[in-house]
C-alpha cells in the first residue's frame, strides 16, 4: 500500500535502521538541550523592533483589556493576521508566569521551533556532525543573521513552512500517511498568516496534489487505496480560510472585510509601477531557483525541490506587490530566511546523478551565500513610523486647553499602535469608519479625530473616508490643528448632551 506503509518507521528505530541513532532517549535529550540553548541565546540577543510587533502588541493589549478594537483587528486585516496575534497573546500569558518578556519569548520559541525542524531532518539523514548546519548558517550568513534579529511576531509563520519541509522529506522517502496529513495541516496553517503565506501554502499543496496524482496514475492499486487522500490534504487549508471568512462575518458583519483595504489600494496602482519595486523583491530568494533546478533535474529529491519552487517564486512576487501597494510584507522575511536554509540543507542531503552536478549545485549555494555578505540587510521592516506623528502628550496638552478629557478617535489598524490606549481613556480605537456610530457617540461626549497625512501609509489614497476627511473635512468637523507633517486634528462640533444651552431644541 502506497500511503499506509512505514506509518511508524520514523518513530521506530528497529524498523528503520537509518534513523536508529536519532531515536534513542539519550539523543533526544541532547537534541532538546541543544535547541533549548539556542532558544536562550536567541532570547538574549539584541533585537530590532518592527512595525509588525508594535501593531500585534497593540492588538494583544486590546484583547486582554476587553477592547472591541482588539477583536476587530484580530481578524479584520490581512496585513496583521490572526496566527501571529494569537501566538503573541499566548507568549505574553506564558511570559507573565515565567517573568520574561513576551515579545522576546515568542521570537525565541518560533525561531527555535523552525530551526529545530531543519536540525532534525539533517540529523535523520547525516548524523550528529552535520546536524547543526542550519544553526551554523543562521549565525554565519549576515542576511540570515539580520533576519533572525528582527523582533517580528511573523516568525510564527516560518514554523509551518519548516514543518512542511520536514514532513515532505519524510513523505518523499517513506510515503507515510501521517506525514502527508501533516503537510496538509501545516500548509493549512499558512492560510491564517497573511495573503503571501497563504499563496505559498496553496502553491505547495498543488505540487503535492500533482505528485499524488502522478503516483496514482502509475499504480492503479494505490489509486484505489488512496481515494479521498487528496481531499484530506486540502481540508486544513480550506478550514482555515473558511474560519477566517467566518470570523470577519461575525465580527465585522462582512465576510470579505479583511480584503477591503488591499482592494482599494490595488484599484489605483498601475501594473507598470510594479517594476519600480523590483529591488524589494528578495533577490537572494529568487537566486535559489538555480540550485533548485539542479535538484529537480539531477537529484533524488526532485519532488521536495518541486514543492519548494512555489515559495521561491511567490516570495519575491509578493514582496514586489506589497511594496507597490504600500502594505507590509507580512511574514515574507521569516519565510525567506527559512526557505534559504531549507534549500541549502536539501542540496547537502540530496544524492546527485553525477559528482560534477553535485559540485555545481554546491558552488551555486556558495555564490548565494557570498551575495548574503554583499547584501547584508534584509528588506526593511521598520517600527511604526512615529517620527512625523505628533506626540501623545502634545495632542493631549493641546486638547485639554479647551476641551479637558475629550477623547480622540483613531481609525485603522496601524494608527492605534502609535497611540496605544487599551482602556480607551483618552484615545478610542476603531477599525473601520462608521459615520453614524461616530455621530451617535459624539452626542454623549466631546470627540476629536486624528487623521494622518494622505500618503498611503495609514489608509488608501482612494476610496477611504479618512482620505476624504483629510482633503475636504465634514460639515460637522472643525479643523483645530494641522501639523507641518500634514497630520490633522479635527473636533466634532455637534455638542454633547447637557453641554449646550439649546439642548431643548434636540
Amino acid at each position: 500500500m502506497l500511503f499506509n506503509r512505514h506509518l511508524d518507521t520514523d518513530m521506530d528505530p528497529t524498523l528503520n535502521p537509518k534513523l536508529a541513532y536519532s531515536s534513542t532517549p539519550r539523543h533526544r535529550l541532547c537534541l532538546g538541550g541543544l535547541l533549548l540553548l539556542f532558544a536562550v541565546v536567541i532570547y538574549r540577543l539584541p533585537h530590532a523592533g518592527t512595525e509588525a510587533m508594535a501593531v500585534h502588541k497593540a492588538i494583544v493589549d486590546a484583547l486582554v483589556a476587553g477592547n472591541n478594537w482588539g477583536r476587530q483587528a484580530l481578524v479584520g486585516s490581512m496585513d496583521y493576521p490572526v496566527l501571529p496575534s494569537l501566538s503573541l497573546l499566548a507568549a505574553e500569558l506564558l511570559a507573565k508566569i515565567l517573568r520574561l518578556d513576551g515579545e522576546r519569548l515568542l521570537q525565541a520559541i518560533a525561531q527555535t521551533w523552525s530551526v529545530g525542524y531543519l536540525f532534525r531532518i539533517t540529523l535523520r539523514r547525516r548524523g550528529w556532525l552535520a546536524a547543526p548546519l542550519a544553526i551554523a548558517l543562521a549565525v554565519i550568513l549576515p542576511q540570515l543573521r539580520n533576519s533572525f534579529l528582527l523582533l517580528d511576531p511573523n516568525w510564527v509563520t516560518a514554523v509551518p513552512l519548516a514543518a512542511a519541509f520536514f514532513h515532505l522529506m519524510l513523505w518523499h522517502e517513506e510515503r507515510g500517511l501521517r506525514d502527508l496529513i501533516m503537510i496538509g495541516v501545516h500548509c493549512g496553517m499558512l492560510s491564517l498568516c497573511g495573503f503571501g503565506p497563504a499563496l505559498i501554502g496553496v502553491g505547495m499543496l498543488i505540487v503535492v496534489y500533482l505528485e499524488i496524482r502522478r503516483i496514482n496514475a502509475s499504480q492503479e492499486t494505490a489509486a484505489r487505496k488512496s481515494a479521498g487522500l487528496r481531499s484530506l490534504l486540502w481540508a486544513p487549508f480550506a478550514y482555515g480560510a473558511f474560519l477566517w471568512l467566518l470570523w470577519n462575518w461575525l465580527v465585522m458583519d462582512n465576510m470579505f472585510f479583511g480584503l477591503h483595504d488591499a482592494w482599494l489600494r490595488a484599484d489605483y496602482v498601475p501594473i507598470g509601477d510594479l517594476c519600480k519595486h523590483a529591488s524589494k523583491a528578495f533577490p537572494l530568494t529568487l537566486a535559489l531557483l538555480a540550485p533548485l533546478m539542479f535538484l529537480m533535474l539531477k537529484s533524488d529529491q526532485k519532488m521536495v525541490a518541486r514543492c519548494l519552487l512555489p515559495p521561491v517564486i511567490l516570495i519575491p512576487i509578493a514582496a514586489m506587490v506589497a511594496a507597490a501597494l504600500g502594505v507590509p510584507q507580512t511574514g515574507l522575511i521569516p519565510l525567506a530566511a527559512i526557505l534559504m536554509l531549507a534549500v541549502f540543507i536539501l542540496v547537502f542531503l540530496a544524492s546527485f546523478s553525477a559528482q560534477p552536478v553535485r559540485i555545481s549545485a554546491i558552488v551555486v549555494c556558495l555564490l548565494i551565500a557570498g551575495l548574503s555578505f554583499w547584501q547584508s540587510q534584509p528588506p526593511a521592516a521598520p517600527a511604526v513610523a512615529e517620527a512625523q506623528a505628533p506626540s501623545r502628550q502634545e495632542i493631549l496638552d493641546f486638547i485639554d486647553q479647551y476641551w479637558p478629557e475629550s477623547r480622540t478617535v483613531l481609525y485603522g489598524v496601524k494608527l492605534p499602535a502609535v497611540y496605544p490606549d487599551p482602556e480607551e481613556k483618552r484615545f478610542v480605537a476603531r477599525l473601520d469608519y462608521q459615520e453614524a456610530d461616530f455621530l451617535e457617540q459624539a452626542q454623549d461626549e466631546q470627540l476629536h479625530i486624528l487623521v494622518p497625512p494622505a500618503d498611503g501609509v495609514y489608509y488608501p489614497l482612494v476610496g477611504s473616508p479618512l482620505a476624504d476627511i483629510h482633503a475636504n473635512g465634514k460639515p460637522w468637523l472643525l479643523l483645530e490643528k494641522q501639523w507641518p507633517s500634514q497630520w490633522q486634528l479635527w473636533r466634532c462640533v455637534i455638542p454633547a448632551k447637557n453641554e449646550s444651552r439649546l439642548d431643548f431644541l434636540r
